[in-house]
C-alpha cells in the first residue's frame, strides 16, 4: 500500500508539472488536420470529374504522412505526373472493366481512395514496394515520379500494380477457387527475392514475386495476363515447356473464376486492357 501511495503521488506531481508548463500553440495549420486551404486548379477539376463524381473514388496527391508508412523515406508526387498516371488508371483499368462487366461493377467492388507517392518504398531486404491495397478499399501507388505515358515499361509497371491490387480486392470479397491450392505450394517462399525471374518462370510462375505466397501467385497471374497480354503469356509458356501444364492450369482457373464468380468474359477483358495499353502508349507523330 505504501508503494501505491508513492506511485499516485508521483503521478499527481508529474501531471501538475506538465500542466504548469506553458507553450504557445503553432500558428501554422497542422498538415491534414483541417487547416489547409488551396484553390482548385485543372488537376483538382480533372479528379472531381473523372473519379469523385463518376466513381466516388478519392484521389490524394497532396502530401500527407498519415496515409503512408512514416518509418520509410518517401517523397511527394510531382503534380505534372498526376494526370498522366490517373489517365492510365482510368483507361487501362477502369474503362475495360466498365465495358466488359458493366457500369455497376466498379461501384460494387470499388476502391474508395488512391494515395499517390512519388518514390518507391524500400524494404530492409533490398526489395521495393510499388503498390499496396489496404482493407479492400484503399490503394497506395508508388514511383509516380518515374511515370511517363511515352515509356511503355513505366506504364506496364504501374498498371500491373493496379490490376494486381484490384485482383486482391476481388478475391478478398470472393475467394479464389480451391483448385489453385496445391499447384505450386512446394515453391512458395518468403525469400522469393532471391529467385531470379528466369528461375521463377521455369517453376511455373509469371514473376519472382508470385513465389511469395499463394494469393500473390494468383493476382500476379491475373495482372500478367491482362497487362502483358495473351501473346506474351504464350511466349512465356513456350519458353518454359516443362511447366506448360502448370501455366495452363493457372490460366484456366483464372478464366473460370472470372466467369463463374463475376460473370466476366476474361478474354474480352484481356483484349480491352491490352488494346487500351497499346493505344495510350503509342508514340505520337508530329
Amino acid at each position: 500500500m505504501k508503494y501505491l501511495k508513492y506511485s499516485i503521488a508521483l503521478i499527481i506531481l508529474l501531471f501538475c508539472t506538465s500542466c504548469s508548463k506553458e507553450e504557445s500553440l503553432p500558428k501554422e495549420p497542422i498538415v491534414d488536420l483541417g487547416g489547409e486551404r488551396w484553390v482548385n486548379g485543372p488537376l483538382d477539376k480533372f479528379i472531381y470529374q473523372e473519379f469523385i463524381k463518376s466513381y466516388n473514388i478519392e484521389i490524394k496527391y497532396k502530401w500527407t504522412p498519415f496515409e503512408i508508412n512514416y518509418n520509410r523515406t518517401l517523397v511527394p508526387p510531382q503534380e505534372k505526373r498526376v494526370i498522366p498516371v490517373l489517365t492510365a488508371v482510368r483507361d487501362i483499368w477502369m474503362k475495360p472493366y466498365e465495358k466488359v462487366a458493366g457500369k455497376g461493377f466498379l461501384k460494387r467492388y470499388s476502391l474508395s481512395k488512391f494515395i499517390l507517392v512519388g518514390s518507391a518504398e524500400y524494404q530492409n531486404n533490398g526489395t521495393i514496394i510499388l503498390g499496396t491495397a489496404e482493407g479492400g478499399t484503399k490503394v497506395v501507388l508508388y514511383v509516380v515520379n518515374d511515370f511517363e505515358l511515352s515509356n511503355p515499361d513505366a506504364v506496364s509497371q504501374m498498371l500491373h500494380t493496379i490490376h494486381h491490387e484490384f485482383a486482391h480486392i476481388l478475391h478478398q470479397n470472393i475467394h479464389y477457387p480451391q483448385a489453385w491450392r496445391g499447384i505450386s505450394t512446394a515453391w512458395y517462399t518468403q525469400t522469393w527475392f532471391n529467385t531470379p525471374e528466369e528461375t521463377a518462370n521455369s517453376q511455373g510462375f509469371v514473376s519472382s514475386y508470385a513465389k511469395s505466397a499463394e494469393q500473390e501467385d494468383f493476382v500476379e497471374t491475373i495482372a500478367y495476363l491482362l497487362v502483358e497480354g495473351q501473346e506474351k503469356f504464350d511466349a512465356l509458356v513456350k519458353a518454359n515447356a516443362p511447366v506448360e501444364a502448370t501455366f495452363r492450369l493457372k490460366e484456366s482457373i483464372v478464366v473460370q473464376y472470372y466467369k463463374e464468380v463475376f460473370n466476366i468474359d476474361f478474354r474480352a477483358l484481356q483484349r480491352e486492357v491490352r488494346a487500351a495499353f497499346l493505344s495510350l502508349t503509342k508514340p505520337t507523330t508530329k
